[in-house]
């Protein structure tokens, strides 16, 4: 909500930044970096690293390495790609526990 005073305008603001692929290759190159660089460093093709930046890609490593440069997180940089998402119980624990409920295993 912005607060208007006659001299200064406050902006809330969230606490994470959110970048888009501009910004974030903007900001490589303020670090004199390029993306040839970048997957020349990690051994891998200058496409990858692009498709990383655009988020088309999942590559963690070079994700994490540019997050790296830029001196931030991946999940500050592409929270949608890289958070933590809790899994559910093994297939074979599930199993296990159907066996202890006393349900039939479908897979058996």
């Amino acid at each position: 909500m912005p607060i208007n005073d006659d001299r200064l305008l406050f902006v809330s603001a969230p606490c994470h930044v959110l970048m888009d692929a501009i910004e974030i290759s903007y900001r490589l190159k303020r670090l004199g970096k390029t993306q040839s660089q970048i997957a020349r460093d990690l051994g891998v093709r200058q496409g990858v690293v692009s498709n990383v930046i655009h988020d088309r890609a999942t590559a963690y490593g070079v994700a994490s390495h540019i997050a790296g440069l830029l001196g931030m997180r991946v999940e500050e940089l592409w929270p949608d790609r890289y958070c933590f998402k809790p899994r559910g119980p093994a297939r074979k624990a599930r199993q296990a526990q159907n066996r202890i409920d006393g349900e039939v295993d479908a897979m058996s």
